[in-house]
């Protein structure tokens, strides 16, 4: 093909070599299968009714540690606490909350304590995503008190009810807030699965929920926004603000531009029907936790 043939957008291109006999790129993320399939599964699958949407990420989280640089992501943390003496700080406490399901329940009504008390029991969760262990390492204290807040900082006070559409606004804010306050080198290894999700869900509502794809969007900036105009939450304690209402605790904590917005009849949709489902059991739950209060 000659120069004037070549595709504008494929000039310059030098003709890859490989000795190799299987698929092997610059990127150890394309190289791995079990990568590449976690997220074309993400990116282009459709949400089945066999199985809930969140079946798929415990083997993605799997997948994409499995090829991360363990050394080259404490360097990064080493160099951050040289110059970020808040984050060194908050690192080198690694406080973890012990707190379990029935310590929320006494909270006043309309506290943040109480709400995730009721979300906790209505739906059968306990508070803790990952089991709590002696942390390894500063990753594997992020990743602990990450999953430990999750719900309370980035559902809760950021108005995000719980479902996939807005499972959005947590997934965006964590970026823009890491970035606002870290070096771009940690904050990306600290929010690949955030932004693995964040364009899995893109595409997939692209290819098959296209109606979704707007309410998608609008919980999208708002999450990045809230990232970036707040605080950075993911540092601070969540014990101290339980007794708030969510308002005086977002004043409390410095979390910026919330605006609720819920989305059942698009969660339906993008669930295929599981969310009424599911909502009419926690509702269930909900009736016989009241019942049983009443008493």
């Amino acid at each position: 093909m000659t120069d004037k043939k070549i595709p504008y957008l494929m000039k310059g291109a030098t003709a890859p070599t490989s000795a190799s006999s299987i698929l092997i790129s610059s990127s150890r993320y394309l190289n791995d299968a079990r990568v590449r399939e976690g997220i074309a599964l993400r990116m282009l699958g459709r949400n089945g009714r066999d199985l809930p949407p969140t079946y798929s990420l415990p083997a993605l989280y799997e997948a994409l540690g499995a090829v991360e640089d363990y050394a080259e992501v404490q360097r990064l943390f080493d160099a951050e606490k040289e110059v970020n003496p808040r984050f060194a700080d908050w690192l080198s406490e690694r406080y973890l909350s012990t707190m379990e399901r029935d310590d929320f329940r006494h909270y006043p009504p309309e506290s943040v304590g109480a709400i995730y008390y009721r979300y906790l029991h209505d739906r059968q969760f306990e508070p803790n995503i990952i089991e709590l262990h002696e942390p390894e390492s500063d990753l594997d204290y992020w990743q602990m008190r990450s999953s430990q807040i999750h719900d309370v900082f980035e559902h809760i006070l950021a108005a995000a009810p719980f479902d996939i559409i807005n499972e959005m606004v947590p997934t965006a804010m964590k970026i823009t807030s890491c970035y606002s306050v870290l070096s771009p080198g940690l904050a990306g290894k600290l929010t690949i699965i955030n932004s693995t999700l964040l364009s899995g869900q893109l595409m997939r509502a692209t290819l098959h929920y296209p109606e979704c794809m707007t309410a998608i969007i609008e919980r999208m900036e708002r999450g990045l926004l809230i990232g970036r105009t707040s605080e950075p939450y993911f540092m601070l304690k969540y014990e101290d603000i339980l007794h708030l209402t969510p308002e005086a605790a977002r004043e409390a904590i410095g979390m910026r531009n919330v605006l609720a917005k819920d989305y059942p009849e698009l969660s339906n949709v993008i669930s295929e029907g599981a969310y009424f489902e599911e909502m009419e059991e926690v509702r269930a739950r909900a009736r016989q936790r009241e019942a049983l209060e009443a008493v």
